[in-house]
């Protein structure tokens, strides 16, 4: 057991040294966002960062990692809601240079409640609701992406007035690092980072704002009460 405890710090302390050795270094980004996306679903309204792309973050995205961002589910930001939501599809702003490209690489998405953090006083992400299968994702020439994957279409039905999280899960490891996206209006406790030593606000790495990633909303109807699902003692799935 003493040796357990103390591997377990070891690494944790490793996640801890590596993460103060990242420092964010913004440039502005330019151009409009290229698109990819196998699906052409737009659902009836979006959630998330809905604030325009300013930066971008050179050599971030190193692969094997995750990335959430999240969100308030208000209703009248999808007024035609009468009952509860679904997230259809995740989008998630990369920029790849031209040393990036070409590239292939596999990625999921996801969607889950958020659990209340003591330590950190911050939300972090919690268990997921709904997640997609891998996919693979081609980019050919340089630019500014919007991923934009869908999940599948029996996930969960939500419920508005809670605090939820939406991820991009990259599943392989680059050799050229491609960069992050973000707005121009730092938050905190909104954006972050899991590279394998836990969950990191990308704000304390110097980002000047909060991941472009965002959802499309579709309605479900007539959600149900499950016991076995509570966010912060008060239910916030239903099924």
């Amino acid at each position: 057991m003493r040796t357990l405890i103390l591997t377990v710090l070891c690494l944790l302390l490793a996640g801890t040294a590596l993460a103060a050795e990242r420092t964010a270094v913004a440039t502005p980004v330019t151009g409009d966002a290229l698109s990819f996306t196998p699906s052409g679903a737009a659902g009836v309204c979006t959630m998330g960062n809905l604030n325009p792309p300013a930066y971008y973050i050179g050599d971030w995205i190193w692969g094997a990692e995750s990335y959430k961002y999240l969100f308030d589910a208000e209703q009248p930001l999808c007024s035609t809601c009468n009952g509860g939501f679904k997230v259809e599809t995740v989008h998630f702003y990369m920029q790849f240079g031209v040393e990036d490209v070409p590239v292939t690489f596999g990625c999921a998405v996801d969607f889950e409640e958020t659990i209340w953090d003591e330590a950190t006083q911050c939300f972090l992400p919690g268990p997921v609701i709904c997640e997609s299968p891998g996919y693979t994702v081609t980019i050919d020439q340089a630019g500014m992406y919007d991923i934009a994957l869908p999940l599948p279409t029996d996930c969960a039905c939500a419920y508005f007035g809670y605090k939820y999280a939406l991820g991009m899960n990259i599943l392989t490891a680059f050799d050229s690092y491609p960069g992050a996206v973000t707005d121009a209006t730092p938050v905190g406790c909104t954006s972050f980072n899991n590279y394998g030593a836990g969950w990191f606000d990308l704000l304390d790495f110097g980002f000047p704002g909060e991941l472009i990633m965002f959802g499309d909303i579709v309605c479900c109807e007539n959600p149900v009460d499950d016991q076995n699902d509570t966010w912060g003692g008060v239910k916030s799935l239903f099924r």
